[in-house]
């Protein structure tokens, strides 16, 4: 496999091992509130944006700045009157499900969808704890844009011009309709979180939040593959982290493990560059599932519960994959 590689993706995996690398080390020393955010963040910068430019950093920076200050604001008394917050709380999603479809405004929708689930959610049960989340969230969102432009730095890309930002190729219908089927996906979720108060839940609720919109353009056997393999990757490779651990529960051993696997992520994604969506996810998976033993260096009695959470969270994506494609076929017809 490393025989295979170039030059310029010797060059990104060792940007993606050092960044993403030292983001995990710094949560698992520090272990802020959602310390584990910072390496998943980090990834997604590193492959979602693998040539670099001020404009970059300036967007991402915009982007956690302004969601964190809409999703205090929102938290603010609003909460406590469920619908009237519902209704604010899904205009609010299907705007960030419409910006996601904008290249300029792709980290903003992010941010903005995971703002809007864990900051109110949280005001609900200890508005203390809601701020402390908030502000370990836009801490670990700093460092990971940080750590994105150092490894620009020390390992850049062949220069280029930047041309600004693509405008996006879908037309304002497809847009909206496609905000629209993501939200119908989310939303019956959020709805049964905030009556319920499910806190336990609530970080698998942002993960399905996020996820939604990857339904919207493909087809129900396609979603189907794409959300199996890669969760099943990510729920197998944190398994076998999982046991590990459980051998040599060891800080310094935790951390040499936690290498490996991202240089593995990392090396498969550059590698494969056509399957890099599928690992990329399956880290994204395989961070939630880690959850506070990535920020603790240990194990807790939550992780089993996170798997199970994780076989829902598949089990529902492809359950309404194939009801709005069959509600799609039905309509045509």
């Amino acid at each position: 496999m490393f025989d295979k590689m170039t030059p310029t993706q010797e060059k990104r995996v060792l940007r993606y091992i050092l960044a993403v690398g030292f983001a995990t080390f710094l949560a698992v020393w520090f272990n802020w509130p959602l310390a584990f955010c910072a390496p998943l963040f980090t990834a997604k910068f590193i492959v979602d944006k693998p040539s670099f430019h001020m404009m970059h950093v300036k967007q991402l920076l915009f982007a956690l700045l302004s969601t964190g200050v809409i999703g205090l604001l929102v938290s603010t008394g609003l909460p406590n009157y469920k619908v009237p917050f519902l209704l604010v709380l899904s205009a609010g999603l299907m705007w960030g499900y419409y910006l996601f479809t904008d290249a300029k405004w792709t980290m903003f929708a992010t941010f903005l969808i995971i703002e809007l689930v864990l900051i109110p959610a949280l005001t609900i049960i200890d508005k203390q704890a809601a701020l402390d989340v908030a502000g370990g969230f836009a801490f670990s969102g700093t460092l990971a844009v940080a750590l994105y432009a150092l490894s620009h730095v020390y390992f850049p890309e062949e220069r280029s011009e930047f041309q600004g930002f693509p405008s996006s190729p879908l037309p304002d219908d497809v847009r909206w309709h496609a905000a629209l089927r993501a939200l119908v996906i989310s939303f019956p979720l959020l709805c049964l979180f905030f009556f319920f108060q499910l806190s336990h839940v609530l970080l698998t609720v942002a993960f399905v939040a996020l996820l939604a919109f990857m339904t919207t353009g493909e087809k129900a056997k396609k979603t189907t593959l794409f959300f199996v393999v890669s969760n099943l990757i990510g729920g197998i490779v944190a398994f076998i982290v999982f046991f590990i651990m459980s051998l040599v529960p060891n800080m310094y051993f935790y951390m040499l493990v936690m290498l490996l696997v991202i240089s593995l992520f990392g090396t498969f994604i550059y590698v494969y560059p056509e399957k890099a969506p599928i690992f990329a996810t399956a880290f994204t998976g395989f961070t939630v599932l880690m959850g506070t033993s990535m920020t603790t260096g240990g194990l807790d009695d939550k992780f089993f519960a996170r798997i199970f959470q994780l076989i829902l969270v598949v089990a529902y994506m492809v359950f309404m994959a194939y009801f709005l494609e069959s509600r799609q076929q039905k309509h045509a017809r």
